[in-house]
C-alpha cells in the first residue's frame, strides 16, 4: 500500500477506468458494463480525454472524484460514498484515498471555492501562490543537480524509477504468498495422480496405489540421499532391463596379443643399419631411384637375356661382376630382412581386423549401451595401431628402395595398452552380463525402484522442488526485505524531496505568481484592466493576493470576468513550486461556465499553448521520448464540458496520436453514466444533430431497455429539435400565433389532427402543467417510439433531402425504406 509521502517519489499514474457505486448523481456503475466500443471491447481512458455532458450530468461529481485523489480527501456533503479508480499501477477506493499520494491537479468549481474565494464573496480571499525566482543560480543548479538524481520514472532514471521497479518486485512476492503453496500441491498431486502421465498411471512401475502420500516419500528418499536423475543412456538401459527374459551365456571372448612393440623395435633396428656396396656406382649411389630400377634389373635379366630389355643393346659380361660388387651379400641380406619384417607387419594388420568376434544382442540391454561405447573405443584404437603399423610399413618400404641409406628413428603412437585394456573391459562385461541371467527378477525390481526415482528426481528439478520450498518457507522474509529495500528508496528520495523544498523556500517569490496569472490575463485575453497584485501583508513575511481594475481593487466583477480569472489563476498555479516540474493528471472541468464565443476561443487557446501542445526544442521540432514519440508537459488530460461550440474547438487540440478518446456524460432517471461518445456527435458538433439521434434511438422500442434516459428525456428533446429545425426552415412569417405554435402548423399541417397530436405530444411529455398526474406514471416507452416514428416519417416525406443528411451525420439508415 502507498504511503502518503510515497507521492514525494512516484510520479502519476493514468486513470484507465472508473466505478461507482454510489457518489452524487452516480449509483451502481460498472464501467465495464457501460463503456464499450462499437466491436463491445471494454474501452479505457487515453492521455487525452475529452468528455461532453450536459448540466446535471455528473460532469462535476465525476471531477470531485479525481480531485480526491490530489486532496486525499472526500467531502462530506456525499453520504456513503463508494467507488474504485482503476490506475495504470493499481487500484484505488474511497477507503484508500487518504492513503494517496498523486501528482493530479483538478479545475472545479471546488478549486475556484477554495482558492479564489473572492470571486463569490467579496470578504473572501485569494490563496497566494509562489514560483521559482531568479536570483540564485547556485540553488537553482542544486536543485537540479537533486532532481537529476530523484529522475523520472517515466524515462527509466533515477531514485523514481528505483522506486518503480522496486515496488513492482515487492508487490510481485506478496501475490506470491497465497499462491505459491497452492500451486507445489498441484503439481505434486498431478505427479502423482493425474492421467495419463502421472506415476499412478504408468504400467512401468506397477502400482496402482501410488499417490501424493508415496510421492512425498519418494522425494524425501531423493533429498536424503542426494540423487540425481538417471542418465537418458542408463535410464534406458534399465527401461529395457525391465522388459527382459533370460539370456544364454556368451562363451566367447576377446583374444588379442599386440605385436606393435616388438615389430617397432626391428624396424627401427633395420632403419638405422649402416652398409655399403663393395664397389659402389656412384650414379646409383646419387639416385636411389635409379639405383632400385637397376636392382629390379639384375632379377629380370642376369641368366635371361642377353640383350637388354629397355634399349636392345648386348649386356657385357664384366656388368654383372660391377652389379654384384655395388649390390653385395650384406644389402640383400637387409633386403630380405626387411621383406620379412615387412610380412609379419601384415599379419599383424590381418589380426586386429577380427578382434570383436561377439554380437551385442548376445548381451542383456542394460550392458549393450557400454558394449557398444567399449566396442568403439577398441575400433578407433586400432584404426590408430593399424596407421602405426602403417608407418612402419612406409619406412621399411623407403629403407628397401633406398638399401644403402639410412633412416632416422620412426615415432610411432603405441597404444597396445590402451588396447589391451579396452579389450579386458568387454571380456569384464561379457561376464557382467552373463552373471544377470541368475539376478534377473531382483534387478528388474531395483532397476524399477531407480527409474521411478529418477523421474521423481527429474520432477524434483522441472519443478525447482528446492526452489519451491524456500520460496514457500521464506518468502515473508523476502517480502520484508523487499519492504526495507523500498523504504530504503523512499527515505533516500524524501531525503532530497524535502532538500529540494528547502531550498525553494529560498527561491520564492509570490509576486511572480501574480505576475504569471496577468500573463495569461494580458496576452491572451486582452483584459489589461484586471490583473492579480501580490501585496506583502504588515508585520509578516507572507503575501496576499488582490485583484485590481487599473490600480484599485475590482469589486462586482461580472461572471465572465470571474470564469477568466478563475482559469489562469488555475493554469498559473501549473508553475507554482509544488507543482512545476512533475507530469500530471489534469482535469478541466466545463472552464468556459457563461462565457461569450470571443472568450471561449481565448480559453481553448491557452489550453492548446499551455497544456496540450507537446514540449518544444528551442529549433522548434517537439521534444521526444526514448520510443520517438512526442513528449506531453502533463501525464494525462481530462477536459469536460456542456457547451457545444467549446467541444467544437477541442476537436482542434493537438492530441497524442492514437492515444485520445472523446466519452459522452448522461443522465439517466436514477442515475448518471459514462459512454463513448457517439460518432455523430464526436463529428458533427451541433445539438441540432444530437437530438435527432435522439429521436431515432427512441424510434425503436427495442432500444428502452440500454437507452432508457433518452425515453425519459424525449419530451424535451424533441420539443428543442422542433424549435430549432422548424425555425430553420421557417426563419420569419407575420401571425398573431406564436412563432413555435404557427411554425408546427406550416410543418404538420395536412388536412388531419396531426398538428394536435403533435401540439399535444410535445406540451405533454416536455411540460407538466395541467398533466401533474403524469409525473406519477411510468414513462410508456411504446407511445414513444410511435411518436419518434411519427416524426421522423413527416420530416422524411416534407424534405427527404434533409431527412437522408441528417441520417448520414448519425450514421443511421431510412428506418423506411423498403428491404
Amino acid at each position: 500500500m502507498i504511503k502518503e509521502e510515497d507521492e514525494k517519489i512516484l510520479g502519476a499514474n493514468m486513470i484507465e477506468k472508473i466505478d461507482i457505486d454510489n457518489f452524487g448523481c452516480f449509483s451502481d456503475f460498472a464501467w465495464n458494463a457501460e463503456v464499450r466500443d462499437p466491436g463491445k471491447n471494454i474501452a479505457k481512458f487515453r492521455k487525452m480525454n475529452v468528455i461532453y455532458g450536459r448540466n446535471y450530468s455528473g460532469k462535476t461529481t465525476l471531477s470531485r472524484i479525481v480531485r480526491a485523489l490530489e486532496t486525499g480527501t472526500i467531502s462530506t456533503r456525499y453520504a456513503g460514498p463508494a467507488f474504485a479508480i482503476t490506475l495504470s499501477t493499481g487500484t484505488v477506493t474511497n477507503n484508500t484515498v487518504p492513503l494517496q499520494g498523486h501528482d493530479v491537479r483538478v479545475y472545479n468549481k471546488d478549486f475556484v471555492d477554495e482558492h479564489l474565494a473572492f470571486l463569490r464573496d467579496e470578504q473572501g480571499h485569494i490563496s497566494p501562490f509562489a514560483v521559482l525566482g531568479q536570483q540564485n543560480k547556485e540553488i537553482e543548479l542544486e536543485i537540479e543537480r537533486l532532481e537529476a538524481e530523484l529522475g523520472n520514472a517515466e524515462k527509466q532514471s533515477g531514485l523514481r524509477y528505483s522506486y518503480q521497479e522496486k515496488k513492482k518486485e515487492h508487490a510481485g512476492k506478496q501475490k506470491q504468498v497465497s499462491k505459491a503453496q497452492e500451486d507445489l500441491d498441484a503439481k505434486i498431486f498431478d505427479k502423482a495422480n493425474k492421467k495419463p502421465n502421472g506415476i499412478k498411471h504408468n504400467a512401468l512401475y506397477k502400482d496402482a496405489n501410488y499417490d501424493v502420500r508415496k510421492l512425498k516419500a519418494d522425494i524425501k528418499t531423493i533429498q536424503t540421499g542426494g540423487m540425481a536423475p538417471l542418465e537418458e543412456g542408463e535410464r534406458s538401459a534399465m527401461v529395457s532391463l525391465l522388459g527382459e527374459t533370460a539370456l544364454p551365456d556368451i562363451r566367447k571372448r576377446l583374444s588379442l596379443n599386440p605385436a606393435l612393440p616388438s615389430l617397432a623395435r626391428m624396424a627401427i633396428d633395420i632403419l638405422a643399419r649402416k652398409i655399403k656396396p663393395s664397389a659402389p656406382i656412384q650414379d646409383l649411389i646419387n639416385n636411389a631411384l635409379l639405383q632400385n630400377w637397376v636392382r629390379s634389373g639384375v632379377g629380370l635379366h642376369r641368366g635371361l637375356r642377353s640383350t637388354c630389355g629397355f634399349c636392345g643393346n648386348p649386356l657385357p659380361e664384366e656388368l654383372w661382376e660391377k652389379l654384384s660388387h655395388h649390390f653385395n651379400k650384406e644389402s640383400l641380406d637387409l633386403e630380405k630382412e626387411i621383406d620379412s619384417l615387412l610380412q609379419r607387419i601384415a599379419n599383424e594388420k590381418e589380426s586386429i581386423r577380427n578382434v570383436v568376434t561377439v554380437e551385442r544382442s548376445g548381451l542383456y540391454s542394460s550392458f549393450q549401451p557400454t558394449f557398444d561405447t567399449l566396442k568403439s573405443g577398441l575400433e578407433a584404437a586400432l584404426r590408430e595401431y593399424e596407421a602405426s603399423l602403417a608407418t612402419l610399413e612406409h619406412e621399411l618400404g623407403a629403407r628397401k628402395r633406398d638399401i644403402f641409406s639410412e633412416r632416422a628413428p620412426v615415432a610411432i603412437m603405441d597404444n597396445t595398452e590402451v588396447i589391451t585394456e579396452i579389450v579386458a573391459s568387454i571380456n569384464d562385461t561379457i561376464g557382467k552380463s552373463n552373471e544377470t541371467t541368475a539376478s534377473l527378477s531382483e534387478k528388474q525390481r531395483a532397476a524399477r525402484e531407480n527409474v521411478r526415482l529418477s523421474e521423481v528426481a527429474q520432477f524434483i528439478l522441472d519443478i525447482d522442488l528446492a526452489g519451491e520450498e524456500k520460496k514457500i518457507g521464506d518468502l515473508e522474509k523476502l517480502v520484508t526485505t523487499e519492504k526495507e529495500a523500498l523504504d530504503n528508496i523512499l527515505i533516500e528520495g524524501n531525503r532530497r524531496t524535502d532538500r529540494i523544498k528547502e531550498l525553494k523556500t529560498h527561491l520564492r517569490d509570490e509576486k511572480r505568481g501574480a505576475e504569471k496569472v496577468n500573463q495569461y490575463l494580458g496576452h491572451f485575453l486582452g483584459h489589461g484592466g484586471l490583473r492579480l497584485s501580490a501585496v506583502e501583508e504588515a508585520d509578516a513575511a507572507t503575501y496576499r493576493f488582490e485583484i485590481l481594475r487599473g490600480d484599485t481593487p475590482a469589486y462586482n466583477l461580472s461572471e465572465g470576468e470571474c470564469s477568466l480569472v478563475a482559469f489562469c489563476y488555475f493554469l498559473a498555479r501549473l508553475e507554482d513550486v509544488e507543482t512545476k516540474g512533475k507530469k500530471l493528471i489534469l482535469y478541466i472541468d466545463d472552464p468556459i461556465s457563461s462565457l461569450d464565443s470571443n472568450h471561449i476561443f481565448f480559453v481553448y487557446s491557452l489550453i492548446e499553448n499551455y497544456l496540450a501542445r507537446p514540449i518544444e526544442q528551442p529549433n522548434g521540432e517537439p521534444m521526444r521520448d526514448a520510443n520517438g514519440k512526442p513528449e506531453y508537459r502533463y501525464q494525462q488530460m481530462f477536459i469536460s464540458t456542456h457547451n457545444l461550440e467549446f467541444l467544437k474547438y477541442l476537436k482542434r487540440l493537438t492530441k497524442p496520436a492514437k492515444d485520445h478518446e472523446h466519452f459522452l456524460l448522461t443522465r439517466k432517471e436514477q442515475t448518471s453514466a459514462i459512454g463513448l461518445m457517439p460518432s455523430y456527435l464526436r463529428n458533427y458538433v451541433t445539438e441540432l444533430n444530437f437530438l435527432f439521434g435522439e429521436i431515432y434511438c427512441c424510434s425503436d422500442h427495442a432500444n428502452a431497455a440500454r437507452h432508457y434516459h433518452s425515453f425519459y428525456n424525449f419530451g424535451n428533446n424533441l420539443r428543442k429539435f422542433l424549435e430549432a429545425f422548424l425555425f430553420f426552415k421557417y426563419p420569419f412569417f407575420n401571425s398573431e400565433r406564436s412563432d413555435y405554435d404557427e411554425r408546427i402548423r406550416m410543418f404538420f399541417s395536412d388536412g388531419t389532427n396531426s398538428e394536435a397530436f403533435v401540439q399535444r405530444l410535445t406540451n405533454e411529455f416536455s411540460h407538466l402543467g395541467e398533466f401533474i398526474d403524469r409525473g406519477t406514471q411510468p414513462v410508456d416507452c411504446a407511445e414513444i417510439a410511435t411518436i419518434a416514428k411519427f416524426v421522423l416519417k413527416k420530416i422524411r416525406d416534407n424534405d427527404k433531402v434533409q431527412f437522408d443528411h441528417f441520417l448520414l451525420s448519425i450514421e443511421k439508415t431510412d428506418p423506411f425504406a423498403m428491404p
